[in-house]
C-alpha cells in the first residue's frame, strides 16, 4: 500500500512541479540574469565590469557546488541534504546586503554560488529518478522561463519598494518558498527502470555522445542568446524595439518547454530534439540576415521555441543512462559549462561588429550536435532491425558465393 503511494505521488503533476521547482530555485538568478546585472551596476553602485565579475563569480562557484554533489549524490539523504543546503542558501541571498565592500561580496556571491550549484546538481539526480524524466525535465525548464519573465518584469517596481537589493530578496524568496514544497515531496524509491538494477553509474559510449551533443548545443544557444539584442543593435534597430522583440519572442520558450510535458516518451522524443536542433540550426543562419525586421523576429521565435525543448529532451535521455541519477549530476555541470562558454566563444568569433563567422560556426555546432545524437537515438527495435538486415545481407551474399 506505501509503495502503490508512493508511486502514485510520484506520477503526480504536484510532485512534478514541486521537484522541478526546488531544482530550479539554487541558481534562480540565472533565469533573470539582466536583472542581477542592472541592480548591481545601478541602484547598489558597482560599474558594470564588477557587476560581471560578481556574478561570474556565482557562475564558478555553481560550478565547483555542481562538481561537489556529482561525488556525494549516492551517499547521502537528498532531502536533509537540500533542507540544511536552502536554509544556508537562503540566510547568504538575504544577507548579501549587508556587504558594502567589492571583494567582500566576490566571496559572498561564490558561496553563494556553490550552495546553489551544489543543490541543483543534487536536484538533477531526484528529477532523473522520477518516472517520466522528459515530464521532470521539461517542467523544469518550464518553470525557469516562467519565473525569469515574471521577476524581470516586476524587479524595477520591487526596487523602489525595497531597493537595490531587491533581486536579492527575490531568490531568498524562490528558496524559501523550495524549502516548503521539501515536506510535500515523497520519498522517491531509488530506481525507476526495470532495465537497470545496478545502482552504479552508466559512463558509456552512449552517455559520453549525448554530454558532448548537450554541451554543444548550449554553447551555441548561449552564444547566440548573448548576441542577440547586439546583432540587433547592428542591423539598425532601436534599443526599445529589441526590448520588446526578444521579451515577445521569449516566451515562445514556455510553449517549448510543454513539448517534454505533453509529449513525453522516445517515438515523439527523437521527432522533436532533432526538429528542434534543426530549428535552432536555420535561426543561426537567418540571423546572418538580421537587418530584414522579419527574419530578425523569426530567427529568434525559431531559436527560444526550441531551445527548451532540446535541453529538456537531452536531460531526459541523459537521466535513462544512469538509475542513480549520478549522471544527472554530470549534465548539471556540463550544462553551466556550455551556458558560460557560448558568449566567451561567441566573442572570440566576433570581428569587428561582424556576426557572420560567428553563426556559422554555431550553426556547424549544431550540425555536430545533430550528427552525435543519430546513433543514440536510434531505439533497440530499430538496432535489432538494423542487426537483421545486416545479417541477412550477409547470409545470402554467403549463399550466393556458394
Amino acid at each position: 500500500m506505501l509503495q502503490h503511494t508512493a508511486n502514485h505521488a510520484d506520477n503526480s503533476g504536484f510532485s512534478y512541479f514541486c521537484l522541478a521547482f526546488v531544482a530550479m530555485a539554487g541558481l534562480a538568478y540565472l533565469n533573470f540574469l539582466p536583472a542581477v546585472v542592472d541592480a548591481l551596476a545601478g541602484g547598489i553602485g558597482f560599474s558594470a565590469q564588477q557587476a560581471g565579475t560578481l556574478v561570474a563569480s556565482n557562475g564558478y562557484g555553481a560550478l565547483v557546488g555542481s562538481i561537489c554533489a556529482i561525488f556525494v549524490v549516492r551517499h547521502v539523504g537528498w532531502k536533509p541534504t537540500l533542507l540544511f543546503t536552502f536554509i544556508a542558501l537562503g540566510a547568504i541571498e538575504l544577507s548579501t546586503s549587508a556587504w558594502s565592500t567589492y571583494t567582500g561580496l566576490l566571496v559572498w556571491r561564490f558561496i553563494a554560488g556553490v550552495l546553489g550549484g551544489f543543490s541543483v546538481g543534487i536536484s538533477f539526480a531526484i528529477l532523473a529518478r522520477l518516472t517520466n524524466p522528459d515530464r521532470a525535465f521539461g517542467t523544469l525548464l518550464f518553470i525557469q522561463f516562467s519565473i525569469g519573465s515574471v521577476v524581470i518584469y516586476a524587479v524595477p517596481a520591487l526596487e523602489r519598494q525595497l531597493g537595490g537589493y531587491a533581486v536579492f530578496y527575490i531568490m531568498a524568496a524562490v528558496v524559501f518558498i523550495a524549502l516548503l514544497f521539501l515536506p510535500l515531496l515523497p520519498a522517491l524509491p531509488a530506481t525507476h527502470n526495470p532495465k537497470q538494477h545496478s545502482n552504479r553509474p552508466r559512463f558509456t559510449a552512449k552517455s559520453a555522445r549525448l554530454l558532448l551533443a548537450m554541451l554543444l548545443y548550449l554553447v551555441a544557444a548561449s552564444g547566440i542568446w548573448a548576441f542577440a539584442g547586439q546583432m540587433g543593435l547592428s542591423a539598425g534597430q532601436s534599443q526599445a524595439q529589441i526590448s520588446q522583440i526578444i521579451a515577445l519572442t521569449g516566451l515562445l520558450g514556455l510553449a517549448g518547454a510543454l513539448l517534454p510535458i505533453l509529449k513525453p516518451g522516445q517515438t515523439h522524443r527523437t521527432l522533436y530534439l532533432c526538429g528542434g536542433i534543426l530549428l535552432s540550426f536555420m535561426a543561426a543562419l537567418l540571423l546572418i540576415y538580421a537587418h530584414f525586421d522579419l527574419v530578425y523576429i523569426l530567427a529568434l521565435a525559431l531559436l527560444f521555441f526550441s531551445w527548451p525543448a532540446v535541453h529538456a529532451y537531452l536531460l531526459a535521455l541523459i537521466a535513462e543512462q544512469d538509475s542513480s541519477g549520478q549522471l544527472s549530476s554530470v549534465a548539471a555541470v556540463i550544462s553551466s559549462i556550455g551556458v558560460a562558454s557560448g558568449p566567451l566563444l561567441g566573442a572570440a568569433l566576433l570581428r569587428n561588429d561582424i556576426y557572420t563567422m560567428m553563426l556559422c560556426a554555431f550553426a556547424a555546432l549544431f550540425t555536430l550536435c545533430l550528427l552525435l545524437l543519430q546513433r543514440p537515438l536510434k531505439s533497440p527495435a530499430q538496432r535489432q532491425s538494423q542487426l537483421s538486415t545486416t545479417a541477412n545481407h550477409k547470409y545470402q551474399t554467403t549463399r550466393s558465393t556458394r
